[in-house]
């Protein structure tokens, strides 16, 4: 369960290719769930109302949403005491009022903590947007969770992101209170690294992760590398054999860096390690770079760990471009299982054709790209062609408004046609001109299903409404279809647009999903009929706002008499206009949707069922 709306590292973890995960729970869902004792436990095995088996039940709730997970439990006691371990394995703090809330409840209510195994807490957290996030006392969370902590032993996952590291109690008490502990990621702010503390301590640990959090004040423009105490090194190169997922890095890289050059040593080795994060990477003040000093000895790293699986390499340049070339010694066998690249185009480019060739996911917005890095001899859209099983990426690019941009895009477009997402994102305004040439050239990505728009806003001229940009990508797209196809984009489901300004928090001034409505025409062609929009930002005025409502200006289909109307996404979206400035109505739409998805999820698994029994009346 997430308690407010931004992404958390606990989902970013469990989010690589193969083990997407359904929406994180509400704050509301965790508020609202009856709580019942022993009486109600006691019968789990049973079969509910109706006849439905127990473990129907439970695959029925891996295809709900939180907030129809909560309608479900609220049909009986039994179904409440039957799903209240899938309501409470996750539960992600992700500000401080839910902190406040959340914690207090927990610590009222000890026996909800034993269904708890994943465990993220964000006081005072960067990311709480568009509202501001109160400050609150670090210390009072600190002493709830040690209370909780008693009552917690199926925790495995803990991750801390607050504004300093909290104090070496609470990492002794999740030692000796939670024995099944292997995840832990914790954050650092000014405050130095107590080379004997009791973090150090833990042991055989699969996941572990220490960053330094963001938003620091800049206090130097060339820091220097922070030597990690040899307790740190101890602990993961001796103590945890077994690692599988490791992050040092700084996102605040102008007041801290983290020296990582242990790792370029013969004795830094996971056999099973598959997830890496390092960085922050950058100019030193001679503008050499300051990565891993001996590269020869980091290639060696990197390529014995044969398991690899994703790899981020952070780079910060700062105000200045990034060289044209940074060395990436990797022996040509190197990285064979490598799905996800996040870092720059100069190190993808000298990657080995196997680790090329598999790559699934490729994350290029450490900096922008300038026009003479996009197309051309060397350039992206020739590195990309190499990554044939290409399905995402995020583009970070620098396009003048004074081009003819169509070079570009039909060049990236035709470089990765397997594309399914798509996001693009502008250091300039984008206006009408570039906006409408993208769009023209979305037909060649014949698979995409999700685009995504970041660009600067500006308040005049074109921005007058994300509703407007995402219209004109539509109808643009539409009107290129007989260049390309008589159906362009048929997969297309969401799209997505960020209004970035540098002066509003997190840098964000708005945000808007539009989910796709498609209806079969006579012609057997789905097409759009609608948008189920949810936008949110700030106003003019620094007013927060939320908005929900589903646009239908779109010309009707011709139809059939058997036509039916086919959301083309599952997301969760309303299917009646409304409009709210609560950051928290999200039930208001739920019932209709909600029991459109059970329907949908009791069906797959009756289709499951039937496909595996066999006709005893048949004769043999």
């Amino acid at each position: 369960m997430s308690l407010d709306g931004s992404s958390s590292r606990i989902s970013e973890k469990t989010n690589l290719p193969g083990n997407r995960r359904r929406g994180l729970r509400s704050l509301s869902t965790l508020l609202q769930i009856p709580l019942f004792g022993s009486r109600a436990e006691a019968r789990l095995n049973s079969p509910i109302a109706g006849g439905l088996p127990a473990d129907i039940l439970y695959e029925v709730s891996e295809y709900l949403w939180s907030s129809d997970l909560l309608n479900l439990s609220l049909t009986s006691s039994h179904v409440r005491a039957l799903l209240l371990p899938s309501l409470y394995d996750t539960v992600v703090l992700k500000s401080s009022h839910a902190c406040r809330t959340a914690l207090a409840m927990l610590y009222e209510k000890p026996n909800i903590c034993r269904y708890i195994r994943k465990l993220a807490v964000r006081p005072n957290y960067y990311l709480a947007w568009p509202k501001a996030n109160e400050r609150l006392d670090e210390d009072w969370v600190v002493c709830m969770l040690l209370e909780i902590a008693k009552n917690m032993p199926l925790l495995h996952t803990f991750d801390w992101d607050g504004l300093e590291m909290p104090v070496d109690r609470l990492w002794i008490t999740l030692r000796h209170r939670c024995p099944l502990l292997k995840t832990l990621y914790t954050n650092i702010g000014y405050q130095p690294l107590n080379p004997s503390s009791s973090l150090f301590d833990f042991t055989d640990l699969t996941s572990f992760s220490l960053t330094v959090r963001h938003s620091l004040e800049e206090t130097d423009l060339f820091p220097e590398q922070e030597q990690l105490p040899d307790q740190l090194w101890d602990m993961l190169l001796t103590k945890c054999p077994n690692m599988q997922d490791l992050t040092l890095s700084s996102f605040s890289s102008s007041t801290r860096l983290l020296n990582v050059d242990r790792l370029c040593t013969a004795d830094a080795l996971w056999p099973k390690l598959h997830s890496l994060t390092l960085g922050s990477f950058g100019y030193n003040d001679d503008f050499e770079l300051n990565s891993p000093s001996d590269d020869a000895a980091f290639g060696a790293f990197l390529s014995k760990h044969t398991a690899l699986k994703y790899l981020r390499l952070s780079w910060n340049f700062k105000r200045w471009v990034s060289p044209e070339t940074i060395p990436l010694f990797l022996e040509p066998t190197a990285l064979p299982h490598l799905t996800t690249f996040v870092g720059v185009h100069q190190q993808l480019a000298v990657l080995p054709q196997l680790a090329l060739s598999s790559i699934e996911i490729l994350d290029l917005t450490c900096e922008p790209l300038f026009a003479g890095r996009l197309d051309g001899l060397g350039g992206v859209c020739s590195t990309l062609k190499n990554l044939t099983a290409l399905t995402s990426l995020d583009l970070w690019v620098h396009i003048p408004e004074l081009k003819d941009h169509s070079p570009f895009f039909q060049g990236l477009m035709e470089a990765c046609p397997k594309l399914t997402e798509l996001h693009l994102m502008c250091t300039t305004t984008f206006g009408v001109k570039p906006l409408l040439c993208l769009a023209a050239h979305l037909p060649l990505l014949p698979h995409l299903r999700t685009f995504s728009l970041t660009k600067g806003h500006k308040y005049v001229g074109d921005d007058s409404s994300m509703l407007s940009t995402v219209l004109r990508i539509i109808r643009a797209n539409s009107k290129a279809k007989s260049c390309f196809t008589s159906n362009p984009n048929p997969e297309l489901k969401q799209i997505n647009i960020r209004w970035a300004r540098e002066k509003c928090p997190n840098h964000l001034k708005q945000e808007g999903t539009y989910d796709v409505v498609r209806q079969w025409d006579a012609n057997h062609t789905r097409v759009i009929v609608g948008l189920e929009v949810y936008e949110k930002g700030i106003t003019v005025l620094g007013k927060v706002f939320t908005r929900r409502y589903r646009y239908k200006n779109f010309p009707a289909p011709s139809r059939t008499q058997s036509s039916t109307a086919i959301p083309a996404s599952t997301s969760h979206a309303p299917s009646a206009s409304t409009s709210s400035n609560d950051a928290n109505d999200d039930g208001r739409h739920s019932g209709r949707m909600g029991r459109r998805r059970l329907r949908k999820a009791l069906m797959l698994i009756q289709n499951k069922q039937s496909s595996s029994l066999v006709d005893l009346s048949r004769p043999a």
